[in-house]
């Protein structure tokens, strides 16, 4: 949404399988008068064909929905144009990850590198860092309690609801998962990426989903 308000003639694609999620970003893009400059798609991003023609492909936090970073990289990087960026954020290991970090997350030490892991994947898969932001420990604390607090905040004020108390038993879940786990072991950086390979646009699309169009 942030890009989009800096680039006043540009268009935007928003894929997501959440209509909640969805919701969310037209009732953001409404206040913000964007919303006839984004387009909405409720659909696995996964199967979202990319043509090769957008100028910037962000994807935050997201890289388990594609199986790592490094498939991640790949999947996304077909959507973007030549000269295109992307914008990836990705989790890292800051310290050797502990018994508890790796229980409280539920991976392998190998489902997450260090940060020089990370660039050097994206080396690998034709891909250069031109800037990287590495979140510090406030920054993690504000995300964190601002998940805990709104998950857990839906549950105290919906009393009645089927799933409030579910929802209280998740935020707490994770609570625990993050204070007593993985915090000041997972880092996270977001990279900003520019091609050093030429793109690759050869391969057919998926028979159930036609190129993407709009911009």
């Amino acid at each position: 949404m942030q890009a989009l308000a800096q680039c006043p003639g540009g268009h935007a694609d928003c894929v997501d399988v959440s209509r909640y999620a969805l919701e969310r970003a037209a009732a953001a893009a409404a206040g913000r008068g964007l919303a006839d400059r984004l387009t909405l798609h409720e659909h696995d991003a996964r199967r979202y064909w990319p043509d090769g023609d957008y100028d910037l492909v962000p994807c935050a936090g997201s890289a388990h929905v594609f199986g790592g970073f490094a498939e991640t990289i790949r999947q996304a990087g077909r959507h973007a144009n030549a000269d295109g960026i992307l914008l990836v954020g990705e989790g890292f290991w800051q310290v050797p990850p502990t018994a508890q970090a790796l229980t409280a997350l539920e991976v392998s030490a190998e489902d997450f590198t260090d940060l020089a892991g990370l660039v050097g994947t994206a080396e690998q898969a034709g891909w250069t860092p031109v800037y990287a932001h590495v979140s510090d420990a406030a920054e993690w604390d504000n995300y964190e309690w601002s998940w805990i607090g709104s998950v857990t905040g839906w549950g105290l004020d919906n009393p009645g609801h089927p799933d409030a108390a579910a929802m209280l038993a998740l935020a707490r879940k994770h609570r625990d998962a993050w204070l007593h786990g993985y915090r000041d072991v997972l880092g996270f950086a977001t990279l900003v990426l520019r091609r050093t390979q030429p793109p690759d646009y050869q391969q057919a699309a998926p028979p159930d989903h036609p190129p993407a169009s709009a911009r």
